[in-house]
């Protein structure tokens, strides 16, 4: 085996480890808490039980995430506008963690929920253009879904077995792993070929089991995604039977929908009784009766806080862009975007096979569901150094990958009709 070989390959065990690390640090503290009631809210909140071994995994697992991004930034050479990504987030990076490094201690820094990391995040793309990385990634989605749906069956049930259908919950197991599902989801239903009838039916089973995930944690906006994805997965097509198939997506998705609300009328019924209840924009005039909204330009650091719910330093927001900014600046939100826009650069349809062509199509949607999540249209779904975002990443940044080797075989081609044959300079000359 060649050495370049066995470095790829090297890469693809690196981001395996990195993978199986951050699944220790979700599950264990997940099975292993214990609920207690809120008086205040009148709830039940989930109190994850931290191990010395889920701690080394996180920190072991941000350690592999910073030699794995330096390793593919370093023998990928990237150019252009991958370059000035790279040149921004480092640039942030580094000011804020001259800044924090006064303010937290180093464990709070990597670790932590508002940790300086995050700035870093948009750079995750590259590692997609590793094809091991990517492989390894494709080959684990599978079993990472079929781990945390079982999972979110097992946590939601068990609570409901124990405190009953009605009772509310602040946080739980389920809402924290979800997002790990519904990412993986995203990434295996829009992002690997439907090569068999099995294949294809298989995604729609998991479909639907996510989304029965999605009532059982009674979350609105996960089933809203789940929905909206089953439609997209149904519907997607071009030709002459394409109306006909977005038509009868329709109706299986409506079916499915009803199937679920008949098969579970307390889980839904509890759902359906919090249709109308507003729990987002209470958040926001909160937030901007306290932040000047200028401020976000730049951000307010690792310690910035406001007073909400009780709480008179909290630092968190469900909105992830603003989020995002209120800590660390607009910078970080732009680079993000930067680098998901190239996904709807124009295809050359010429110089891509049509399945990458439907790779390309399908992780356009991907981000889409993504940014939804990001903006709100989720529950826990967090924007940070975690397996929910990677995998994410890892699949757009193969997508940027392919559309970055079709423009260089275009720019090949083009400089071969510009260039005139050697035979004919040389009759010229003479």
């Amino acid at each position: 085996m060649q050495h370049n070989e066995t470095s790829m390959n090297l890469k693809g065990i690196l981001f395996t480890g990195i993978v199986v690390l951050m699944l220790i640090g979700i599950t264990f503290p997940g099975l292993t808490g214990s609920w207690t009631r809120n008086d205040a809210w009148m709830a039940y909140s989930y109190v994850f039980h931290y191990s010395t071994l889920t701690t080394l995994c996180s920190y072991m697992a941000t350690c592999l995430i910073y030699l794995l991004l330096i390793v593919c930034i370093w023998s990928n050479h990237p150019k252009g506008k991958a370059l000035l990504f790279i040149y921004l987030s480092t640039l942030v990076f580094v000011v804020w963690a001259l800044f924090t490094i006064y303010e937290a201690s180093v464990q709070s820094m990597l670790l932590d929920d508002v940790s300086i990391n995050m700035i870093l995040v948009p750079l995750f793309f590259l590692l997609g253009y590793e094809k091991s990385i990517f492989e390894s990634a494709r080959r684990m989605l599978p079993y990472i879904l079929i781990i945390m749906c079982g999972l979110i069956v097992w946590s939601s049930i068990s609570f409901i077995w124990k405190y009953g259908v009605s009772t509310e919950t602040i946080n739980s197991p389920s809402k924290e792993m979800f997002a790990v599902a519904i990412s993986a989801y995203w990434c295996y239903a829009l992002g690997t070929p439907d090569s068999s009838r099995f294949h294809r039916t298989f995604k729609y089973v998991l479909g639907i089991c996510l989304l029965i995930c999605a009532f059982l944690i009674r979350s609105r906006s996960w089933v809203i995604q789940c929905l909206l994805l089953l439609y997209a997965m149904s519907s997607y097509g071009s030709g002459k039977k394409a109306k006909i198939r977005k038509v009868l997506a329709v109706f299986a998705v409506v079916l499915v929908f009803v199937l679920i609300v008949y098969m579970l009328p307390n889980v839904t019924g509890a759902l359906f009784n919090r249709g109308n209840e507003d729990t987002r924009s209470g958040q926001y005039e909160t937030f901007f009766s306290q932040v000047e909204p200028a401020s976000l330009l730049w951000g307010q650091g690792f310690n910035a806080s406001y007073s909400y719910i009780g709480n008179e330093n909290y630092r968190y927001f469900d909105n992830q862009y603003i989020y995002m900014m209120f800590h660390y600046g607009a910078l970080p939100v732009l680079c993000l975007f930067g680098v998901i826009s190239g996904l709807f650069r124009k295809i050359n349809k010429d110089l891509l096979s049509a399945e990458d062509r439907a790779y390309i199509i399908g992780c356009r949607m991907m981000s889409l569901f993504y940014l939804a999540a990001l903006g709100g249209l989720s529950v826990y779904f967090k924007f940070g150094w975690n397996l929910s975002t990677l995998l994410v990443f890892v699949f757009i940044g193969r997508g940027l990958e392919m559309m970055s080797e079709s423009r260089k075989l275009q720019n090949h081609r083009d400089l071969q009709l510009v260039k005139p044959p050697v035979a004919i300079l040389t009759h010229v000359k003479g």
